[in-house]
């Protein structure tokens, strides 16, 4: 098991399916065989499968060839394949047993390469078709003494047991699967929401049953049997890896935008908590908010002020559970004026086409894909995004409704 995701906390690791977003980051490293037959590992009891394969043998680092799968923006009206973040796409991955990863992504319709980089305190990500480098800067977690000292590692089987009772109570969770994944004894299990009210419909993990490492992370929109995000990786090689691989830089011609640090603000102990309730979000920024009692049939259910300074915005939350719709409201800025996430020139000359819809008389993008969608717009100097795991015409009726 490599050190960087052992240092993540046990409960995120052990609550596979429960964060979509952690198992997309766990699935960025994963990693399959090529050597080894069809041998399938024993069958045992889920919590059972979880804490042998986490206890297995250390790894030094992974590389492997890897595939991306993205059927999202295609039922957006987006072209598909237009670059490998968009459209999908193959390549390879290396990942460090210091934390170190590299991703290398190709379009197989030639939309240029994406290269992502994580070393040391530094993320950055290469966009070849727009000639771009995202780059910020992250700060590891501080862990206290306390929660150091609660933490299990390799977690027993009574506390996977109680991972998973915690995950049942919001997913339904099947047993270990045991199968082969290009050669390397593997299990896999299917988290599915109890929640039917959005499009998710579930998760599929498999990871390496010697020591932990996923294999495949695919994510299906309710009622599909294809998934719409998926990645997975082939021709894996366990091993340390040379740290002249994560050393690259890109093109010295590439535009830089710098999206700051991934930390809390300077000077301050801990990040600061948003502020909750209607009155105070609306004192609390420069701009009249707009927060009706119902949307799109949806009872206003939270409101929260976060942010500081000119980044101030506004959050209100519809509904509750998976079929909930949030409405991000902040003040407009020059690049976003009309309309926000508008189909700008870069992104014809990409042969992107963004759908656009009337909102009040405003002009705004509109995202319709298999697992939610998403209606940006700006109105009167402020800009409004409404999302939600909900149809395209769910979140046009939200967004008109404000």
């Amino acid at each position: 098991m490599l050190s960087f995701v052992r240092s993540t906390s046990s409960k995120s690791l052990l609550a596979l399916g429960a964060s979509i977003g952690l198992i997309a980051a766990l699935g960025a490293v994963a990693a399959t065989g090529a050597d080894g037959g069809d041998d399938r590992p024993p069958a045992k009891p889920l919590a059972e499968a979880i804490a042998s394969s986490l206890d297995g043998q250390e790894i030094d680092g992974i590389s492997a060839r890897v595939t991306f799968t993205n059927e999202m923006l295609e039922s957006a009206g987006i072209v598909e394949g237009v670059d490998p973040l968009m459209g999908g796409g193959s390549g390879r991955l290396w990942a460090s047993n210091d934390g170190d990863v590299r991703i290398e992504l190709q379009s197989e319709a030639g939309g240029g390469d994406v290269q992502l980089v994580a070393r040391g305190d530094q993320l950055w990500l290469y966009h070849a078709a727009a000639n771009t480098v995202y780059r910020t800067t992250m700060e590891p977690e501080e862990k206290s003494a306390d929660s150091e000292s609660k933490d299990e590692w390799p977690p027993s089987v009574a506390a996977v047991r109680r991972m998973l009772k915690q995950l049942g109570s919001e997913a339904t969770v099947s047993g270990a699967i045991a199968t082969n994944v290009a050669g390397n004894p593997a299990y896999s299990t299917r988290v599915e929401p109890k929640d039917q009210g959005g499009l998710i419909g579930g998760a599929d993990v498999t990871w390496d049953a010697a020591n932990g490492a996923p294999l495949r992370v695919a994510i299906f929109a309710r009622g599909e049997n294809d998934p719409t995000l998926a990645i997975e990786a082939t021709e894996v090689s366990f091993g340390a890896i040379d740290p002249a691989v994560f050393a690259i830089q890109p093109p010295a011609s590439a535009k830089v935008e710098d999206l700051g640090a991934a930390s809390q603000p300077a000077g301050s102990d801990k990040p600061k908590r948003p502020i909750k309730g209607l009155s105070a979000a609306r004192a609390g920024v420069p701009f009249e908010v707009s927060a009706p009692a119902e949307l799109a049939g949806l009872t206003r259910s939270e409101v929260m002020l976060v942010g500081s300074g000119a980044k101030k915005s506004v959050t209100i939350t519809y509904g509750e559970g998976l079929s909930a719709i949030t409405v991000i409201e902040s003040a407009a800025s020059g690049k976003n004026e009309a309309p926000s996430l508008g189909a700008t020139y870069q992104a014809k000359r990409d042969g992107i086409e963004i759908p656009t819809a009337k909102v009040a008389g405003a002009e705004a993008t509109v995202f319709g894909t298999p697992l939610g969608s998403l209606v940006s717009f700006t109105r009167g100097g402020v800009r409004y995004v409404v999302i939600g795991s909900v149809t395209q015409q769910d979140a046009l009726t939200a967004a008109r409704g404000l």
